[in-house]
């Protein structure tokens, strides 16, 4: 998984970096980079790799498990000189080798492809421009959209990096054109098919909300009665094996609407959650 690639990546910078700088005796130098990494790993590894820890691809899994593991440990040695508690806090709950993270070796940084770090770079840039551009026009990111056009090509040809970038800002297609008068272009038309996509998004999105008002925890499969008028009930029908897989529901009802609603994108909806 490119994102496994590039934390590791991340993880060999930080430890050159470190390195060099604590050699020289620079502690601040030294100690800057560590917020940007943990930020990186926080805001986007962790967040990006969500799913994965769930996943029913067991090999996706073991890998975002495993670089998590191995990229925590290697962090509290890294700062370890400069966070004892922390770094010792963060050792042991990672039941590391040695008695304690400061009888360790100092972390080696293994050589490592700098242009992931750039090319995740850029990602994580036109992501930025797109929610921006988002916001602009007003769209949900739950909205799913057609296209979006970038002016540049460095992610051109690379499917798991534009995988990774359109799952980010809920579009279908990326294309590139170096003709274009701006970074990215948006387009905000919504066929009739993203409206029912949007609302099945806004529908899951509610139901899990009521999951964590009941205090379920993630693993407990339940039932879900979902009251609808025909609009609505074309759109269940449509989602239903998906809603049921992202929801974790065994037994999924659809009946007519009663009592009080919600209102789904438009849709009058009525939802009784049982176990």
């Amino acid at each position: 998984n490119p994102l496994d690639v590039w934390m590791l990546a991340r993880l060999s910078e930080l430890t050159k970096v470190m390195t060099v700088e604590l050699d020289a005796y620079e502690i601040d130098r030294a100690v800057k980079p560590i917020a940007l990494f943990v930020d990186d790993l926080s805001t986007w590894y962790l967040r990006r790799s969500r799913d994965r820890f769930k996943s029913e691809d067991r090999k996706d899994k073991v890998y975002a498990i495993t670089t998590t593991e191995n990229v925590l440990l290697q962090f509290s040695k890294l700062i370890a000189p400069v966070m004892p508690f922390l770094a010792e806090h963060l050792y042991r709950e990672l039941r590391g080798e040695k008695e304690s993270v400061h009888l360790e070796s100092w972390p080696v940084g293994a050589d490592f492809d700098e242009n992931i770090i750039l090319r995740m770079q850029e990602v994580r840039r036109i992501v930025s421009l797109a929610l921006e551009a988002r916001a602009g026009a007003g769209l949900k990111v739950r909205q799913p959209l057609g296209k979006l056009t970038v002016k540049n090509e460095m992610l051109k040809g690379d499917a798991s990096l534009i995988a990774l970038l359109l799952d980010e800002v809920n579009m279908k297609e990326v294309l590139f054109d170096t003709g274009l008068s701006i970074e990215i272009y948006l387009d905000t038309t919504i066929t009739p098919e993203l409206q029912e996509e949007g609302r099945f998004r806004e529908l899951v999105r509610t139901v899990q909300e009521l999951r964590k008002e009941m205090k379920l925890t993630p693993s407990d499969v339940v039932a879900l009665e979902i009251g609808v008028n025909e609009d609505g009930k074309k759109i269940v029908s449509k989602f239903e094996s998906e809603l049921k897989k992202l929801l974790r529901v065994h037994t999924l009802s659809i009946k007519e609407i009663s009592g009080e609603t919600i209102d789904i994108d438009g849709i009058p909806v009525t939802l009784t959650i049982g176990k």
